[in-house]
C-alpha cells in the first residue's frame, strides 16, 4: 500500500507525515526548496497549572436548581458568567522547518515545475514520482532534471529515535541546509553538524500567542514561569565535493549524494514538573549523543532496523479488496492519488482506495502513539501552524476517544499505552477539579486537556465547557481494551482509574422524577431551542456513567470483589433513567424533546449506548429500530471525524449499503484553502482527514470503523462481515481480533465466505456470518479453527 503523486506538494496538506510517535515531520517532495515541517509531542506552551477557576459548587448548585425548575436558559447564563473566568489549554507547538535549498546553477533549471503539469511548465524535469510507503513507513521521492537522475529517501526511525534524510544524484550537484522557527532561538552550524536551541513560551507567554502575535512573544527571565526548552541536532554528511559552515547554514558544493541525521530532545519531565524540575541543557544533550550514536550506523542498517520494528505492528493485520476485473485495480493503481480520488467520487469503481485509508489510518497511529510518548492530540503530532486549530490539544468529548478506538481490534494495544498514561495524570488532577469546582469525591476532567494535565473547564459557553465525564469516557476505552486481550495484569493497573470515575459519577446522580440522573448537564456542543445547551440531564451523560458502571463491575467480577462501591453502582444502575424513545421513533437526547437547535448536528453522542458503548444491540430491538431512526435524522453528511463515527454507527446497525453512502461522502476531495467547515468534511489530497481543518481523529476513527464492517464482538455474538458494502466483493482481512482475544482470519469472493477463529485459551461462543444463522462452538485455544459460510 502506498500513496503517489505525479508532484511535489504545493502545500502542507499535500505533504507525506512520517513519524515515530514522538518526532514527527511533514515531507513537500519540493524540487528547489524542499521543506521538512518537524514537531516535537512534548513541544506545548505553558508549565504545570494546578488553578481551578471557571465554576464553583455555588454556581453549579443554582443552575441544578434552574434546570429541575425548567428554566435552562437562566441555567445557562449562570454557568457562563462564571466560566468566562476559566482558562483555556496550553497549545501544542511546531520546531520549525528542515530547508534543503538546491542551489540552481549547478544543474540548470529553476522552479518547482513538472513536466506535465501545465502546458508552460518546465520540460527541465521529468519522470517525477513521490510515494509513501505504508508497508515500509518511508517516503520518497525520484525525477530526472536536464538529464540527472535524483532519488530522496526519508523515514523517522523508532529504534534510532531520530530523521534520517538521503540524497542520491547521477550527477554533482550544490545544497544549502538550515533551519528556521519560531522558538528557535539560537542556530549553530558547523562543517557537518548543526546545533538548533529553543524555547516555548510560559504560561505568561499564552496571550499573545493565542492572539497569533510572533514577534510578541514572551519568554520569561524566572524559571519556574517558562516554557519547554529544546534542542536539535544533526550531522550531515556526502560524497564528493565540499562543505562548508556558516551563519546562514551548511553549503555542500558539487556533491553527489548528501545524508542526513537529526535528533530533537526537550525539557518536558512530567506533567507536575516546572522548567526548574525539568532536564536541564546538559541532560538533553546527553539523550541527543545518545541518538547521535544510534543515527551513526549506515544507511541500509538504519532503514532495515526501522522497517522491522515498524512492521512487527503494521503488519500485524491487513486488507485487501479487489474488483471482479483485477485490471480495473491495476489501472487505477497508477494514478495519481489525486487523480485516484477524483475519479472515485464521480463513481469508478476503485475498492482499493477504502484498503489505502485503512491502511493510513493504521500508520498515523504507529507514527504518533508508542509506548514512552504522549497521546496522539487532535491532529497526531504534526502541526505547522504558531496557533493550530483549537491549539491541537487533547479534546475528550469524542476525538481523543476515536483516536484509539482501533487498538483492540487491529492488535495495537502498546498504542493505547499514552492514552493510558494521560489518564492517570488525569486522575491526579481531576480528583482537585471534582473536589473545588463540583464539591464531591472521584476526579473529573472537562472537554479539553494538554499536556499538563488541566483538568478543569475551558473558557467559553456552556455548550462545549460545561461536562467534566472526559475521563469517564475515557475509561470505556480502557475497559474495552482489556475485553480484547483479557490481560488482567493491565485491568488491575487500569481499575484504580475506573473506580475514581465511578466515584464521581455516582457523586454526580440526583433524584428526578424519572429516576436517578446526573444533574445539570448538557449533550456536547449541541443545542436546544435557540441557544440553549443546559438541561435538567442528558443521554450522553448517563449512558456514559451505565457503561462505567457495568465495565467497573465486571472489572470487580474478574478478581472476585465485592465492596461497598459495587453495591453502590449497582443500586444506581437499577435506578438511573432508562434510555427513553421520543415522539419520531428517535432516542431523546436530553430529558425532554426540545427542539433541536441544528437538526444535523456533528455530534451523535446521544447514541453512546451503541457506540462506543454496549447498551444498545440488536437483542435490544426496541432501542435499537429507536437509533436507526436517530441516524436518519442526524443526515450523512458531517465533519469529517462525524462522518467516520457514523460509519461505526451504520456498521453496529448491520447496513452496509448505507456504511457505503457515507464512506463516499468521506472520499470527498478538500481543498486544502478552504475555510474552516462544520458541515461538509472530507479528505484532503494527503488523505489527511478534513474537519475541515486537519484532525487525525477521522483518519483513525476511518480505520476502526473498517474493523467494525469486518468482525464484531461486542453483543452475545462474533460476527463476521456483519455490515459489508455492496462494492466491497471481494477481499481478504487478517489478524483482527474480536473480544476474547480471538484471531479473525477472513476472506471472501462475492457470497462465498472462508474464515479461521484462533482463540489464546479455550472458549465457548455463538459465531454468525453476515445475516445467516447463529451457531455456536466449543474451540480450544491456540487451536485454528476454519469454517465458512454465505453472505445473504
Amino acid at each position: 500500500m502506498e500513496l503517489y503523486f505525479k508532484n511535489p506538494a504545493k502545500c502542507w496538506l499535500e505533504g507525506f507525515p512520517l513519524g515515530n510517535g514522538r518526532m514527527g515531520a511533514v515531507i513537500h517532495g519540493a524540487l528547489d526548496h524542499e521543506v521538512l515541517q518537524l514537531n516535537e509531542d512534548t513541544l506545548w506552551s505553558g508549565s504545570p497549572y494546578s488553578g481551578q477557576t471557571g465554576l464553583s459548587p455555588e454556581v453549579v448548585k443554582q443552575a441544578r436548581e434552574l434546570a429541575k425548575a425548567g428554566k435552562y436558559e437562566e441555567a445557562k447564563q449562570v454557568m457562563e458568567k462564571k466560566l468566562e473566568e476559566a482558562e483555556d489549554v496550553q497549545v501544542y507547538l511546531p520546531f520549525g522547518d528542515l530547508l534543503l535549498d538546491f542551489v540552481e546553477d549547478n544543474y540548470g533549471a529553476d522552479g518547482d515545475t513538472v513536466a506535465g503539469a501545465s502546458p508552460d511548465s518546465d520540460t527541465a524535469v521529468t519522470d517525477y514520482e513521490r510515494h509513501l510507503d505504508l508497508d515500509r513507513a518511508v517516503a520518497s521521492e525520484c525525477y530526472v532534471r536536464n538529464g540527472a537522475k535524483f532519488t530522496r529517501t526519508c523515514f523517522i526511525s523508532a529504534p534510532a529515535q531520530g530523521l534520517v534524510y538521503q540524497i542520491n544524484s547521477s550527477r554533482p550537484f550544490s545544497i544549502l541546509v538550515h533551519c528556521d522557527g519560531a522558538f528557535i532561538r539560537e542556530k549553530d552550524y558547523k562543517e557537518n553538524h548543526f546545533t538548533l536551541t529553543g524555547i516555548c513560551p510560559g504560561r505568561s507567554g499564552l496571550k499573545v500567542i493565542k492572539e497569533n502575535k510572533p514577534e510578541e512573544f514572551l519568554f520569561p527571565d524566572e524559571p519556574e514561569l517558562q516554557g519547554v526548552h529544546f534542542i536539535g541536532e544533526g550531522c550531515v554528511t556526502a560524497e564528493g565535493g565540499r562543505a562548508t559552515g556558516s551563519a546562514d547554514g551548511i553549503l555542500l558544493e558539487h556533491v553527489t549524494g548528501v545524508e542526513i541525521r537529526m535528533a530533537i530532545r526537550t525539557s518536558f519531565r512530567g506533567f507536575d514538573k516546572a522548567y526548574t524540575e525539568q532536564y536541564s541543557d546538559a541532560q538533553i544533550h546527553h539523550m541527543l549523543a545518545a541518538d547521535l550514536e544510534k543515527l551513526s550506523k549506515p544507511f541500509e542498517e538504519l532503514l532495515n532496523e526501522h522497517v522491522e520494528e515498524y512492521r512487527s505492528f503494521y503488519g500485524r493485520t491487513s486488507l485487501r479488496l479487489w474488483d471482479d476485473v483485477p485490471k480495473i485495480s491495476a489501472e487505477t493503481s497508477q494514478y495519481d492519488l489525486r487523480e485516484r480520488l477524483a475519479t472515485f467520487h464521480e463513481g469508478a469503481s476503485d475498492p482499493e482506495l477504502y484498503a489505502i485509508l485503512f491502511a493510513f489510518g493504521k500508520y498515523l497511529l504507529i507514527s504518533s502513539s508508542r509506548p514512552g510518548t504522549q497521546a496522539a492530540n487532535l491532529q497526531g503530532i504534526w502541526s505547522n501552524d504558531i496557533i493550530p486549530p483549537w491549539f491541537s490539544d487533547f479534546t475528550v468529548n469524542i476525538n481523543t476517544e476515536m483516536n484509539y478506538w482501533m487498538t483492540g481490534p487491529l492488535n495495537l494495544a502498546q498504542m493505547q499505552e499514552p492514552l493510558l498514561n494521560l489518564c492517570k495524570t488525569l486522575v491526579k488532577n481531576g480528583q482537585k477539579t471534582a473536589r473545588e469546582l463540583l464539591n464531591c469525591e472521584g476526579t473529573a476532567c472537562f472537554h479539553n486537556t494538554d499536556i499538563w494535565g488541566k483538568t478543569s473547564p475551558a473558557t467559553g459557553k456552556a455548550v462545549w465547557a460545561f461536562w467534566p465525564f472526559g475521563e469517564a469516557w475515557l475509561c470505556r476505552n480502557l475497559f474495552d481494551q482489556y475485553l480484547f486481550t483479557e490481560d488482567k495484569e493491565y485491568l488491575k493497573e487500569i481499575m484504580p482509574i475506573l473506580e475514581e470515575n465511578v466515584r464521581f459519577c455516582l457523586a454526580q446522580l440526583q433524584e428526578t422524577d424519572q429516576g436517578l440522573a446526573i444533574c445539570p448537564a448538557t449533550s456536547p456542543e449541541n443545542l436546544f431551542y435557540e441557544d440553549c445547551s443546559v438541561a435538567e440531564y442528558s443521554e450522553n451523560t448517563l449512558a456514559i456513567a451505565r457503561n462505567l458502571f457495568r465495565d467497573y463491575v465486571k472489572g470487580c467480577e474478574v478478581f472476585g470483589l465485592q465492596n461497598q462501591i459495587m453495591c453502590d453502582v449497582l443500586e444506581a444502575l437499577e435506578r438511573m433513567v432508562p434510555t427513553a424513545v421520543g415522539s419520531k421513533g428517535q432516542i431523546l437526547e436530553w430529558n425532554q424533546e426540545f427542539p433541536e437547535q441544528d437538526v444535523h448536528h456533528r455530534h451523535v453522542s446521544h447514541l453512546y449506548e451503541l457506540h462506543p458503548g454496549c447498551g444498545i444491540t440488536p437483542q435490544t430491538p426496541e432501542l435499537y429500530k429507536a437509533v436507526r431512526k436517530s441516524l436518519e435524522l442526524r443526515g450523512d453528511e458531517g465533519t469529517g471525524w462525524s462522518l467516520a463515527w457514523k460509519v461505526l454507527m451504520w456498521a453496529r446497525m448491520e447496513d452496509g449499503a448505507h456504511v457505503e453512502k457515507i464512506m463516499k461522502n468521506l472520499f470527498y476531495v478538500v481543498d486544502p484553502m478552504e475555510e474552516m467547515g462544520i458541515r461538509r468534511g472530507g479528505l484532503y489530497p494527503n488523505l489527511f482527514c478534513a474537519h475541515p481543518p486537519f484532525q487525525i481523529d477521522g483518519n483513525l476513527g476511518y480505520s476502526a470503523a473498517v474493523a467494525e464492517i469486518l468482525v464484531q464482538s461486542q453483543g452475545e455474538e462474533l460476527v463476521l462481515l456483519p455490515a459489508l458494502p455492496p462494492s466491497w466483493r471481494n477481499g481478504e482481512a487478517t489478524g483482527f481480533i474480536a473480544r476474547g482475544n480471538i484471531r479473525v482470519d477472513l476472506k471472501w469472493k462475492g457470497k462465498n465466505v472462508t474464515y479461521t477463529l484462533t482463540p489464546a485459551h479455550d472458549t465457548t461462543l455463538r459465531l454468525r456470518v453476515g445475516k445467516g444463522d447463529v451457531r455456536g462452538y466449543s474451540l480450544r485455544g491456540g487451536v485454528a479453527y476454519e469454517g465458512n459460510g454465505m453472505l445473504s
